[in-house]
């Protein structure tokens, strides 16, 4: 979104006066994506290194898009630890081919509050390093995961006529995964790659919030300069910053009882919890960018029986860390808040819950402001232009590892719509464009042509 103002038709016009000093203290008040749109592009021209860059994968497009079918088409939902083990091995073995020393790291499985008490299991992380003689440390980051379950119908590629692919997680995040391969093969054939100061990282848990591998993300980012993240961008608008997010459980224990004869010696655990919700969903405050979102709610088993058991699964988004802070205060109130009451069971209903701030958000960075600016000129003379910036409500990886100091462009993968739903797509021109960006790009970084502000 593009915010831009004359101030002589905005505090002036044939209708209407404004005071300044009361339009100043708007300004102040108004979201970060006021700011989003003022990077401006560099001007850039290609060397001949660069044009050889891309040469490369103009030649290779047509099995380029032959490997995104292969990678899209490996279900690696969150659940499925046996398809994501499969995909991991598949990068392992690409990026050994291509000197990197690998390693898997674990996450412990985490119990999950819900009536059922069940346990999340997740699948190990990937990373690989290489050492060179580039004064610049680069972290290249994606995320193995997708959200679609092994047993969704929506598991193949499609590419239509007019280049258009549909596919489950072709945006989000496998095509940015084979835009990084595709650009590390093509620094390795030019001989590139020897000099990179290099770690990625591929975790396998994004979807869910990055909870196991949150810990390794700020570990490996602290040890870097600059982070790559290959999650797609929208409308060729790529992200400028971010809200932070955050997540909470409810479980609700009541008691059950039959719903004719014995309906008074029962206590409604879904009665307490919808209750519960309406109070969370009223923090929701658009003006101050903060929503919440109760996504998953189950209670009771049998229409005939009082609840005794009741759970719900919430989303939060704020613009900064005290506005998540007081969020997460306030569903934790509306937690220990009882809302139903039997006097023959006053201990009744217990309600427990669980909530944390799992992504921080991502602010304005300076230095990342340069990188957006280099990719808009790369852009430009390459194909598929990126037109500007945006703030999302959408969180990555990216926002934690700027998190702990390091600045980190998070929009280098294809450009898509759909996202997490089974109308997910991009474009082939998409693919082979921002592989081209990316690969032009990490070359410029490694070398020390791309002037970073601090």
């Amino acid at each position: 979104m593009t915010f831009l103002f004359k101030q002589k038709q905005l505090f002036k016009s044939k209708h209407l006066s404004v005071n300044i000093t009361k339009f100043a203290l708007l300004l102040l008040a108004l979201p970060i994506t006021l700011a989003a749109q003022t990077v401006t592009s560099i001007t850039t021209t290609l060397t001949a290194q660069d044009q050889a860059l891309i040469d490369w994968v103009d030649q290779r497009s047509d099995s380029i898009l032959a490997e995104l079918k292969i990678h899209v088409e490996m279900n690696t939902g969150t659940q499925n630890i046996d398809g994501l083990n499969a995909y991991r091995d598949v990068l392992n073995s690409n990026l050994q081919k291509l000197g990197f020393t690998t390693q898997t790291h674990s996450s412990p499985s985490m119990p999950i509050l819900t009536c059922a008490s069940e346990e999340f299991h997740i699948a190990d992380h990937l990373s690989a390093t290489r050492q060179g003689s580039s004064p610049i440390r680069l972290l290249l980051n994606g995320h193995m995961d997708t959200v679609f379950n092994l047993d969704d119908e929506f598991q193949t590629l499609k590419v239509m006529p007019d280049g258009v692919l549909k596919g489950p997680g072709v945006a989000d995040m496998k095509g940015g995964i084979v835009i990084m391969l595709n650009a590390l093969r093509a620094l390795n054939e030019a001989g590139i790659l020897d000099d990179a100061n290099m770690t990625v990282l591929f975790n396998s848990d994004e979807e869910i919030g990055s909870l196991g591998s949150r810990p390794l993300i700020e570990e490996i980012a602290q040890q870097h300069d600059i982070g790559l993240v290959f999650e797609g961008s929208h409308k060729n608008l790529v992200t400028r910053a971010r809200k932070g997010l955050g997540q909470a459980r409810f479980k609700i224990s009541g008691r059950e009882s039959h719903a004719g004869s014995a309906h008074q010696s029962g206590v409604s655990a879904s009665l307490e919890l919808a209750n519960k919700i309406i109070a969370v969903e009223n923090l929701t405050d658009y003006d101050n960018q903060t929503t919440v979102n109760v996504g998953v709610m189950a209670g009771g088993e049998k229409r005939n029986t009082i609840p005794g058991c009741a759970e719900a699964y919430i989303d939060m988004r704020f613009p900064d860390q005290a506005a998540g802070e007081t969020l997460k205060a306030e569903i934790e109130k509306i937690a220990q808040q009882k809302f139903v009451n039997n006097p023959l069971y006053p201990e009744l209903p217990i309600s427990e819950h669980w909530a944390t701030l799992h992504r921080p958000a991502k602010a304005i960075n300076p230095t990342v402001d340069s990188l957006i600016a280099h990719a808009m000129g790369l852009s430009t003379v390459i194909g598929e232009p990126i037109q500007g910036t945006r703030y999302a409500g959408g969180g990555t990886d990216g926002s934690i590892a700027q998190g702990v100091g390091l600045p980190t462009f998070d929009s280098l993968g294809m450009d898509g719509d759909g996202a997490h739903s089974s109308r997910e797509e991009s474009t082939a021109a998409s693919l082979i464009a921002r592989t081209k960006l990316a690969t032009v790009m990490i070359a410029r970084l490694i070398d020390g042509r791309i002037t970073l502000k601090k």
